[in-house]
């Protein structure tokens, strides 16, 4: 896994790069998270269970280590900046109460590493399943807010074998030209995508472009040179990493390569 490519200020008053938004009142306490992660197979919270003073709880989880913030009694959460949002509206989620999942400060250094985010997504989604009144969850990294409900759906199919959720973990914006760009993927994979404009010709194809690329790209690696790739949809793409801007441009195949795939095919 390259080393990711974030801007850290957009998370750096933020104690979680997993946020759990819900209703005003419904932080759970100290005990009540310690019987909520009794509850979760293969999570026990640490000892002591409270770290230090700001109320600060260690949970394991597949022997990884995670720091829970914002618990009730504790010094509240500001509320995350959100630039994206997936089947939630921003003006909704105005008021709601924040706890933060991120890794524990001796994983800090890989928390961009796949197996890491796999089970602080984990973790963040039984939390979701169990507390009462979640209406959204936030991921730091890209500014993005998506509905509980969504959320769990994406990240347990994910478990189960399926595509990467990238509806949350990035979000995606167009240029006046008409190239989309992903905007967060970079702290998965290290770089940014840049599709171009004759590839997707509305926002909800380049997402799922987007989507199937960086699946890729988080089980593969991001290539070095210049290569093709097929999508899921039988779609042949070029991928042209950037190394200066830190990017891939997402391009059409050029038709050789295409008919020198129909030939051997043949």
């Amino acid at each position: 896994m390259k080393e990711a490519s974030y801007d850290e200020a957009k998370t750096a008053n933020l104690p979680g790069l997993l946020l759990l938004l819900l209703e005003p009142g419904g932080r759970p306490d100290h005990d009540a998270l310690h019987r909520l992660i009794a509850d979760i197979p293969r999570a026990d919270v640490s000892l002591p269970r409270i770290l230090n003073a700001s109320g600060i709880v260690e949970v394991i989880v597949d022997g990884l280590t995670f720091d829970i913030h914002g618990l009730a009694s504790d010094a509240p959460i500001s509320p995350p900046r959100i630039q994206y949002a997936f089947d939630c509206r921003v003006e909704d989620l105005s008021g709601c109460d924040v706890m933060g999942l991120c890794p524990a400060p001796h994983l800090a250094g890989g928390a961009n590493a796949l197996p890491v985010i796999r089970t602080m997504l984990s973790l963040g989604v039984k939390l979701a399943e169990r507390i009462d009144g979640v209406r959204a969850v936030c991921w730091t990294p890209a500014r993005t807010a998506i509905a509980a409900s969504t959320f769990i759906d994406a990240v347990n199919a994910w478990l189960a074998g399926g595509q990467i959720p990238a509806r949350g973990l990035f979000g995606l914006y167009s240029e006046a030209d008409g190239t989309r760009r992903t905007d967060g993927l970079a702290f998965l994979v290290g770089r940014e995508l840049v599709i171009d404009k004759d590839l997707c010709n509305d926002d909800a194809a380049a997402m799922r472009m987007a989507a199937s690329i960086a699946h890729d790209l988080a089980g593969y690696g991001a290539p070095d040179v210049a290569e093709d790739r097929w999508l899921e949809d039988g779609c042949l793409i070029r991928l042209e990493p950037d190394d200066r801007t830190a990017t891939i441009g997402v391009r059409p195949a050029p038709k050789s390569a295409e008919l020198a795939v129909a030939a051997r095919a043949r």
